[in-house]
């Protein structure tokens, strides 16, 4: 009798796992609230031997051959994975194919490149099939010491690096510090700049590409990746607010 009121060992022990990067939590609420913040999508790199999703491509590499990386995935990587697109191939000539063909771009002669004039627009650029939309912003600085970050340029190129918009912004509060050394700006490249809400306008229309806003959190939708360093400060000041499972 008393072995039967002792509940099992193993509903002690049970753990509620994520199914997509496979985290693990005692309590199913904690696993709920992590499926919510978490944006898992298709989009996320994702490991080809077990199938885990990873948050980034440098994530992806650290559990395919980091120090910590899982055994298993390491030993088949190591064997059928290439080392730069991270993808596995099932037979060592196929992946000797593939190896010939993928490898970085040639780095860019160094000079001065002409941007477009501000505001400058491929207006065919809507009917392209590219899925992902870098993003540039050059910041100036306000307030009394210059710390506050003011949008006053944005660049958009897309996945073969063709600049797609490009414009001067009008901050939204005095300019005390164009960080000219990093920016390269000054007070006459703003002098005849787009508003900001006709800049965050033109962006988000590139960003939707025809979607409505409110299905912006469908997989399927046609909205683009947006990709970029330090992203949320960038869009913190365009105070553009697009949806996490989208940037990269």
């Amino acid at each position: 009798m008393d072995a039967e009121a002792d509940p099992p060992a193993r509903s002690r022990t049970e753990r509620h796992k994520c199914f997509a990067c496979y985290k693990q939590f005692k309590k199913k609420e904690h696993l709920v609230e992590h499926m919510k913040i978490s944006y898992h999508t298709p989009h996320q790199p994702k490991c080809g031997v077990c199938q885990k999703h990873c948050k980034s491509f440098e994530s992806l590499r650290n559990h395919l051959t980091g120090p910590l990386s899982r055994a298993s995935c390491s030993r088949t990587f190591s064997a059928q994975g290439c080392d730069l697109c991270l993808k596995l191939y099932d037979s060592p000539s196929s992946l000797g194919k593939h190896r010939e063909i993928c490898h970085l771009s040639a780095p860019a002669s160094l000079g001065t490149k002409i941007l477009p004039s501000a505001g400058s627009v491929d207006e065919k650029y809507t009917t392209k099939g590219a899925k992902a939309i870098a993003i540039n912003c050059g910041l100036v600085g306000g307030g009394t010491d210059g710390s506050l970050d003011l949008c006053a340029r944005v660049c958009l190129v897309d996945e073969d690096e063709n600049i797609i918009f490009h414009t001067y912004v009008q901050p939204q509060s005095a300019v005390t510090d164009y960080r000219y050394e990093i920016t390269g700006l000054t007070e006459e490249h703003l002098r005849n700049s787009k508003s900001h809400k006709e800049v965050q306008d033109r962006i988000l229309e590139i960003l939707y590409n025809g979607e409505s806003a409110r299905r912006l959190m469908s997989d399927s939708g046609k909205a683009r990746l947006l990709v970029g360093h330090d992203l949320k400060r960038g869009l913190d000041c365009l105070r553009i607010n697009y949806p996490g499972h989208l940037l990269r």
